[in-house]
């Protein structure tokens, strides 16, 4: 076979004509051209790279860490045949079917939904180089980069044939690009990178162990780790790529990194991520440079690079919780407590180092709200960790912990508020539903504790507080299906508060003791209606003069949560 033949001289090609040439073109054939990482110094690649350096007497040249590579299989047509090795074993039907695409101008709308929706805070595509080739019915954009640009699309389109059949259209547009991705078909194993990034934004079914944000995020990790995304590509890097080429990578490491982490914090699971390898700097202006040589003025670079920095703090905070360090700090209680003030520390400096259009409460952008939604989200997490790790804490250190998570709860809260007043709740990433589980276990948790010492107007304030989140978890649900059984849980828990609440409403007189000044119940026959288990619950907004600090998003003069008159016209 001509794949196989290819496969077995690919590496004496490279030595031949690759390791320590300048030509960054000898292997570029039909517009494509493989890219290899020679990896660390450990790897065998790059120590055959060394070698030959030493022995040729090119020592002094500056070392490059990305060179090309011969073609291991012939170059693939723009959409797969029935007659190919790789379908062939498929139904008659599956190449045409991976192949298919939404009429034009549901196409046209799911585009420009993505790069005005997802893609400022989410750059994995050259906007420019992928409208030139959608606009060019000879050269179309790559196949399974293009489906799952669509795919992401839909998940923010508001086409009405869109908005009626999100699921049912999202099923079958990650059906497609899914099975595009199985086969590899692509001749750039960057698109394998953008296209697993994307499917993050697709909820496939209730499996969070090998389907969803989590596994996609960590295939999208892997893969660019092969390519070397994570290592120097800057403008002054020895290294003989194009600088288009380094740029698009430089944002979609950027993306996988901020990715990879939440997803970790999202479920609570090991990230892939090991800041000491990793030498990549931050983005710049540069970097939104498009083949065009125009910077894209819609990608928002002050979020890419915040978002990236609150990340390697939230690394430090998920660290804090891994079986090696609980352990550590059980048995020494105080290095949890300086750890913990540490990355506060680390968390408030980041905040008040922030541009102040990230900060501003009275005009906030999505991507500004997104930003103090994560900032929240691991001051949050942080300090959760204190009750679980030390339940029986007491003093001023549970004290400090208990209102930081009240407050941050209350201002991921608000944030939502602002999100709906500028209808664009649909560009949440997976990690809004990570934010409204988070304030609802908060919440309950102050409920219980209200309810446990007998303060039934605190107890009840909390039930309120749910039925005033439930909207927005189901405005959620329209566009992460699996809001939905977050949804009906808590629809069913509310009605059995209420009707547990109902106790309180007849009240025996009691007569003011020590201990009911003190706040605690003193009816013997009290039975609070709150059990011992954590549910969910909800923040709203308690104050407004701790709003800055936490970045609660605008003011509470936000217009009222409208999710009505949506369309429901089919899909075609």
């Amino acid at each position: 076979m001509v794949e196989d033949t290819l496969a077995k001289t690919a590496l004496t090609r490279f030595y031949h004509h690759s390791v320590n040439k300048s030509n960054w073109e000898i292997f570029h054939e039909k517009g494509v051209m493989r890219i290899a990482y020679v990896g660390n110094p450990i790897a065998n690649l790059a120590q055959i790279v060394n070698e030959e350096a030493c022995f040729s007497g090119n020592e002094s040249s500056p070392s490059t860490l990305h060179l090309p590579f011969p073609a291991i299989r012939p170059t693939l047509p723009w959409k797969p045949t029935s007659t190919m090795p790789q379908v062939k074993w498929h139904s008659q039907s599956f190449a045409s079917d991976v192949s298919s695409l939404p009429s034009k101008d549901v196409r046209d709308d799911l585009v420009d939904s993505f790069f005005d929706k997802i893609h400022p805070g989410f750059p994995v595509v050259d906007e420019f180089a992928f409208r030139s080739a959608y606009s060019d019915l000879k050269n179309p954009p790559p196949l399974l980069l293009f489906q799952a640009v669509l795919l992401a699309g839909a998940h923010v389109s508001q086409h009405h044939n869109i908005v009626s059949s999100r699921s049912f259209v999202k099923m079958v547009l990650f059906r497609r690009a899914k099975a595009l991705f199985d086969l590899r078909y692509e001749n750039d194993r960057m698109h394998m990178v953008q296209a697993a990034l994307l499917f993050t934004w697709h909820f496939e079914g209730a499996d969070d162990v090998s389907s969803n944000a989590y596994s996609w995020a960590g295939i999208a990790c892997r893969t660019a780790f092969g390519l070397g995304m994570h290592r120097n590509l800057s403008a002054d890097a020895p290294s003989l790529m194009p600088v288009d080429d380094r740029r698009i990578y430089r944002r979609i490491w950027w993306t996988v990194f901020q990715t990879e982490v939440l997803a970790s914090l999202h479920h609570g699971r090991p990230s892939m991520i090991d800041l000491d390898e990793i030498d990549q700097p931050p983005l710049t202006e540069d970097d939104l440079i498009e083949q065009n040589g125009s910077r894209n003025a819609y990608i928002d670079l002050e979020f890419c690079v915040q978002n990236s920095n609150l990340c390697t703090i939230i690394l430090s905070i998920m660290k804090l919780s891994s079986p090696g360090a609980v352990q550590r700090y059980r048995s020494a209680p105080d290095q949890f407590t300086i750890a913990q003030g540490n990355l506060d520390q680390r968390l408030v400096s980041w905040y008040l180092h922030l541009p102040a259009q990230l900060t501003n409460t009275s005009n906030s952008t999505f991507w500004a709200l997104q930003l103090q939604m994560h900032y929240n989200l691991a001051l949050l997490k942080l300090h959760r960790l204190s009750r679980t790790l030390f339940p029986t804490m007491k003093g001023m250190q549970e004290t400090n912990s208990s209102t930081t998570c009240h407050r941050a709860a209350s201002s991921i809260s608000k944030i939502f508020d602002g999100i709906v007043s500028i209808d664009r709740l649909s560009s949440c990433w997976f990690t809004g539903l990570t934010s409204l589980l988070a304030i609802t276990i908060q919440v309950s948790h102050e409920a219980r504790t209200a309810a446990k010492d007998g303060v039934a107007v605190l107890a009840i304030q909390a039930q309120n507080d749910l039925e005033r989140i439930l909207p927005v978890i189901s405005a959620l649900s329209r566009y992460w299906s699996s809001a939905e059984a977050i949804l009906r849980l808590y629809e069913d828990l509310l009605i059995q508060f209420k009707k547990q609440s109902m106790s309180w409403a007849d009240p025996q007189p009691v007569t003011q003791s020590p201990a009911t000044s003190q706040g605690v119940h003193s009816d013997p026959n009290f039975v609070s209606w709150m059990d011992d288990n954590d549910s969910l619950g909800s923040a709203g907004a308690f104050g407004s003069d701790w709003q800055a600090l936490f970045g609660a998003g605008l003011p509470s003069e936000a217009a009222e949560m409208n999710f009505d008159n949506l369309d429901h016209s089919s899909y075609l």
